[in-house]
């Protein structure tokens, strides 16, 4: 079953990350090209065949509910139960920088724990500042308003 959060957060990773139905360099934003045979990933998912839309929102949803089941296993996550926008921040976060990259905001993630917002807000924040400013302040806002519409 798909959480508020998680649907808050796909709706967010579409408008942020669009659906580019080849493989890309994210860096560069530019195409990635198998020098010979197929780029493939798994068990022999040609990558460069499987970009089809209704193929991206299954992918999307399996892989976003497998995240928001893994993040369930810590009480602050859980906690946030009744706070889908900023579960769906926790979500956001964990999908950029891994979960274990998530797990290295930990004032951040006690101030969720404590609904310390404003404390929360300040230490979500990376010092990479483009990062910061594209990312991040927006990820900043949503924690302090709890507002499902920014």
């Amino acid at each position: 079953m798909t959480t508020a959060a998680v649907k808050l957060f796909q709706a967010r990773k579409k408008r942020e990350e669009g659906d580019k139905p080849k493989p890309y360099d994210d860096a560069t934003g530019k195409a990635v090209v198998a020098p010979v045979g197929n780029l493939s990933w798994g068990r022999g998912y040609n990558l460069m065949t499987c970009g089809s839309p209704g193929l991206f929102d299954a992918m999307d949803d399996y892989l976003d509910n497998a995240l928001d089941r893994e993040l369930s296993a810590f009480a602050w996550y859980r906690e946030l139960d009744a706070e889908p926008t900023r579960q769906s921040v926790m979500l956001d976060v964990a999908y950029n920088a891994g979960v274990n990259g998530l797990l290295h905001f930990p004032k951040m993630l006690a101030a969720a724990h404590a609904r310390d917002w404003a404390t929360c807000a300040a230490e979500c924040k990376v010092a990479d500042a483009r990062l910061d400013i594209s990312r991040y302040a927006p990820l900043r806002a949503l924690i302090l308003s709890g507002d499902t519409a920014l």
